[in-house]
């Protein structure tokens, strides 16, 4: 074992790397940068399970440097993986998959305590190249446009119900968990849709996209090995391969993490390299992917996609944190309509699918390819008060120490989509995505010096955005604006005395005139709490108006009133979910 840490101390979180003798060179600059970080780092060559027991404490991230092929087990560059059996659903999947995972799997749960990732390298080459990938990545000051949050879902291909629900209240739960500092951009494998655009070109639209920065990048839908699915257009497949970003991705800046929250696209121990590889691989590619070894199921596939949507507004700044926090989130989630829609979906093999025996594999089956403990570009809180007043929104940030700019920016509450139409046109179908994502684009109001006030009005509701930049850092703060409910109070009348409510004593039956509360905001980095400066409340203390389908706070999260159900259009959707009608809703919150 060699030890590059100078010195060691009980304080310091452990960033442990295991690989072999020809390729530890390699490793030494990002073992460097994560001991200038603070980390005690240690550099191994002895066998995973060694290393790990011979580490002085145990290491809050594990990075294997080195490949894996079944059979390869004699090869230089060799660091094996785990494998374990699949609770399979259908007959034609195999029985194993390889688990890097397992290895972080101290307490023998079944459940990672620590993420482990993997640069599936064969040479010192290509090892130097995914370190100073990581290296650049990492030192670039970041700004308001690593706040994108980039989402790419193909077609659910479970027939045209399913597909629609799916495809619904999908697009609504991907909007109400993202954090609402973030810009959301997607595309949609559903020709009727106007985020399709049009087919053939999404590869494309895409590899741009993530070439103009952002946060983080999120593909859901159907995979093989070496492509993603999106859709079918004609006769032909609509794919995202290695080979069609290959020259966009070949040179330029490194991109954000993606996660493919797909079947197979991790599947390292293939015969040929996986999409989950080749895209690591790739100069300006991501920094860092994930992707499943094995056939993911669509409902823990779900789970997860939401768990870590909402993490991305978490304490946690490293991929591998926010990737397995997320995971353990998702593994204890539940939905009652979720789970009667995806459940059975792709077949059974007994007379009721295992939901957790899905679970136990899901957080098992995929692979973190990178370091794990790269950091991600998420903003740090940027602390604000929001207060509503006669001629509009009086907001005002506290500058942050090292703060330099303030970037201001609103969009409207609700994106606004074109109608479906499934036999578009090449160029309408370009003009109905381009429409539909100006719709919920972020649009610049001032931008401010630490010489000026940081302090101004907004005179239209929506979502307000305050980005500060300054000294290699980033703070981030949002809140709704939204425009005061009142109703016309009734004619009086002096011979009828006035009704009262027998809920609220001694109160009119009508809703009584309220002036909303002055809020201070501590909006850390997309907590949900940030979703709202200003809660309205009546004298009851019951919060009005944020959500469409339940009336009551209930299962809400701080200063949101947000309705738990999947289904809750919570920030404003102009699309309702396809195939669940508000009675069917509250059906469910009944079970």
């Amino acid at each position: 074992m060699l030890a590059a840490s100078a010195c060691c101390r009980a304080d310091k979180p452990i960033w442990l790397a295991i690989s072999r003798p020809g390729l530890v060179e390699a490793i030494k600059p990002l073992a460097a940068h994560r001991r200038a970080e603070g980390f005690e780092t240690v550099v191994s060559t002895e066998p995973v399970a060694k290393a790990i027991s011979s580490s002085p404490r145990r290491p809050a991230f594990v990075l294997l440097v080195g490949d894996d092929r079944p059979g390869g087990e004699a090869e230089p560059w060799c660091v094996p993986t785990r494998r374990r059996e699949l609770y399979r659903w259908r007959a034609s999947q195999r029985r194993q998959f390889a688990s890097d995972a397992a290895w972080g799997d101290f307490d023998g749960d079944l459940a990672p305590d620590v993420p482990v990732g993997r640069i599936p390298a064969r040479t010192a080459k290509q090892v130097e190249a995914v370190v100073a990938k990581t290296l650049a990545y990492e030192r670039r000051s970041p700004t308001s446009a690593d706040l994108g949050l980039v989402a790419w879902a193909g077609s659910p291909g479970y027939g045209k119900v399913v597909d629609g629900m799916v495809t619904g209240l999908g697009l609504s739960t991907f909007r109400s968990n993202a954090p609402p500092w973030a810009a959301p951009w997607a595309i949609l494998g559903s020709a009727a849709h106007p985020l399709c655009g049009w087919p053939p070109e999404q590869p494309e639209r895409f590899a741009r996209r993530l070439r103009q920065g952002g946060l983080l990048a999120v593909l859901i839908g159907h995979a093989g090995a070496t492509s993603f699915f999106s859709m079918r257009h004609g006769s032909e497949g609509v794919l995202l391969r290695a080979s069609d970003v290959q020259s966009a991705w070949a040179k330029g800046e490194p991109g954000p993490p993606a996660m493919l929250i797909t079947c197979n696209c991790g599947r390292f121990d293939a015969d040929v390299p996986c999409l989950a590889e080749s895209l690591l691989m790739m100069p300006a590619g991501p920094v860092a992917t994930v992707g499943a070894t094995t056939e993911s199921h669509p409902l823990t596939n779900y789970f997860t996609s939401v768990a870590l949507l909402k993490q991305l507004g978490g304490h946690q700044r490293r991929v591998g944190e926010v990737w397995l926090t997320a995971q353990r989130k998702a593994r204890k989630a539940r939905s009652f309509v979720w789970e009667r829609i995806l459940r059975d979906v792709e077949g059974k093999l007994e007379k009721e699918i295992n939901v957790a025996k899905l679970r136990r594999d899901q957080i098992l089956m995929y692979a973190i390819f990178g370091d794990p403990a790269a950091r991600m570009k998420l903003p740090e809180p940027l602390q604000i008060t929001v207060e509503r007043k006669e001629d509009g929104w009086h907001w005002r940030a506290d500058r942050p120490e090292g703060a330099t700019r303030l970037h201001v920016a609103r969009r409207p509450a609700k994106w606004t989509l074109p109608p479906a139409r499934p036999d578009r046109p090449r160029e309408q179908a370009r003009a109905d995505f381009d429409k539909a994502l100006a719709s919920a684009a972020f649009r610049p109001i001032v931008e401010l010096t630490s010489a000026a006030g940081w302090a101004g009005v907004v005179k239209q509701p929506g979502v307000l955005r305050l980005v500060a930049t300054g000294s290699g850092r980033l703070w981030a703060a949002a809140a709704k604006l939204t425009p005061p409910t009142t109703q016309p109070k009734p004619a009086a009348d002096a011979s009828e005395p006035p009704r009262v409510d027998s809920r609220t004593p001694h109160a009119p039956r009508h809703r009584r005139q309220f002036e909303p509360e002055r809020r201070h905001i501590s909006a850390h980095g997309g907590s949900r709490g940030c979703a709202d400066a200003l809660q309205t409340r009546a004298p009851s203390g019951a919060i009005h108006g944020r959500a469409r389908h339940c009336a009551t706070p209930e299962g809400a999260g701080p200063l949101t009133g947000r309705c738990p159900c999947p289904t809750a259009d919570a920030v404003g959707w102009d699309v309702a979910p396809s195939g669940l009608t508000d009675r069917a809703h509250h059906e469910h919150e009944k079970a």
